[in-house]
């Protein structure tokens, strides 16, 4: 054995004292014996504000509501050494979850620092990597997270806890659960290739892939729980209605809006000219629905860019019946100028000012269809705007990598419910509250559409179904001019 055989004993002994340690604050932390509470108050020569009895009561607190397990409130008392963190926990103590976030964060580094140092056996350049580093100083580091990750820390830390507890995410030899979500973030936030991701986290190239499929795969199955109305029966007004004297109560049928968006595709020669519409490059043409709190409720992907939108919305109407949140009797969706005016889906006047722009030169809206025109579009505005938000966040959605079409098809739903979780997860958000301040801000310029598009052959039914929107638009027209007179 000689000198490597040494160097192993060394090694074996060292790790077996860490573990002997490590275990004895465990059994201190969870007895709570004298001595321990002594060792605390001769170490607090902090007091008032950030004192560390203070600070241990309040993690004594999570202990007993099971927030924190043994070994979490051991790591726990450690942090308290350093002044920063008692500051951090008291700032904290207001906010439950934010608080039990980031303990817990801090105890996913240091339990996964001492495993990676002491306990495992064998070395490999692949365990403890610098990329595991920069994540961990990221998501420490104020304002870094959303540069890096375009989401902050709390939200990211909340997101892998949900993927690991429903069962869709996992930590492996080569990388933390939080790290593989880490590295899809930053990955699908600034469109990276491959090589560059092995660079930035030290793992190599299949390691990269494989990581990034099943980080994909967990966001698809959450988007089947999140990418949805909260209600398919739509029985409550929203409150951007029921608050808006400019809508209310004349859209109060209104549940959303639809549209369509091309992303960048990359395809095999053979099948690019079916993708290359107006864009003058493949694309793949995704149709969108969202409520009025810009909030994805449908998704439809894997169109060709020569697809028309109404060609799309035709077909999810008749194919998708089970699972497109159709809108009830009474109901309806806001679409622009380039689908039909038919039931359930109210469309503007064609051939008048329409956009917000052609009202921002100072001339006001003139004659009912204008009116009922600019009403329409600030209202319709809500999925331009949720669609810039997203392309907007999500920068390998105007550079698409070369994946295969299905995976780049699943890497749209995977950042619209990206996009859901950050809005629904309560958490500030640069690019929302953008548009939450200013209602008609807009992301990006609407994309240039063929008004003159057609659903399809003459059909009776959908004569009917517009003559009956025709009614609705005019009604509410009426009501809108009849307000601006007064």
């Amino acid at each position: 054995m000689g000198e490597k055989g040494t160097k192993v004993k060394t090694k074996v002994a060292t790790a077996t004292t860490m573990r002997s340690t490590f275990e004895r604050l465990v059994q201190a932390a969870e007895s709570h014996n004298e001595v321990e509470k002594a060792e605390i108050a001769a170490t607090s020569h902090v007091h008032g504000q950030y004192s560390i009895p203070d600070c241990v009561n309040i993690l004594k607190s999570l202990k007993e509501e099971g927030l924190l397990d043994g070994q979490q409130f051991s790591y726990a008392l450690e942090m308290l050494k350093d002044e920063s963190n008692r500051i951090l926990l008291m700032s904290l103590k207001d906010s439950m979850n934010a608080l039990v976030d980031w303990l817990l964060y801090k105890y996913k580094v240091i339990a996964f620092d001492y495993h990676m140092k002491y306990l495992m056996k064998q070395g490999n350049r692949f365990l403890y990597s610098h990329g595991w580093t920069w994540v961990r100083e990221t998501l420490n580091t104020p304002g870094e997270s959303y540069n890096m990750f375009r989401m902050e820390t709390h939200a990211i830390l909340k997101l892998e806890k949900l993927l690991v507890s429903k069962g869709w995410l996992h930590p492996s030899k080569e990388m933390t659960s939080l790290e593989a979500l880490a590295m899809f973030l930053w990955n699908c936030a600034h469109s990276e290739t491959n090589r560059n991701v092995q660079n930035k986290f030290g793992k190599s190239g299949e390691t990269v892939s494989r990581k990034f499929g099943e980080v994909l795969e967990s966001l698809c199955l959450l988007a089947k729980e999140i990418v949805r109305p909260p209600d398919f029966n739509f029985a409550e007004i929203p409150s951007k209605i029921k608050n808006d004297r400019r809508y209310w109560p004349h859209f109060k049928g209104c549940i959303g809006a639809i549209d369509g968006t091309h992303i960048p595709a990359i395809v095999p020669t053979k099948d690019q000219i079916r993708y290359i519409g107006r864009k003058g490059y493949p694309t793949q043409n995704v149709m969108l629905v969202c409520n009025l709190d810009m909030l994805f409720t449908f998704v439809v992907v894997g169109w060709p860019g020569t697809a028309h939108d109404t060609r799309i919305l035709s077909s999810v109407i008749e194919e998708m019946k089970s699972v497109f949140p159709h809108p009830p009797e009474g109901k309806y969706y806001l679409v622009d100028a380039g689908y039909p005016n038919m039931k359930g889906y109210l469309s503007p006047y064609k051939g008048e000012r329409y956009h917000i722009p052609d009202f921002r030169d100072g001339s006001q809206p003139e004659g009912m269809h204008e009116v009922f025109n600019h009403a329409h579009s600030s209202l319709r505005n809500v999925i331009e705007r949720t669609i810039g938000v997203w392309k907007k966040r999500w920068h390998i959605l105007s550079d698409m990598r070369p994946f295969s079409l299905i995976k780049q098809q699943k890497i749209v739903v995977a950042t619209t419910t990206l996009h859901n979780f950050i809005r629904m997860c309560g958490v500030e958000d640069k690019e929302f509250n953008k548009c939450d301040d200013i209602s008609e801000h807009m992301n990006e310029p609407e994309e240039e559409r063929n008004i003159n598009e057609e659903m399809g052959s003459y059909n009776p039914r959908r004569a009917q179904d517009g003559g009956y929107m025709n009614a609705v638009r005019n009604q509410i027209g009426t009501a809108l001019m009849e307000i601006r007179n007064d």
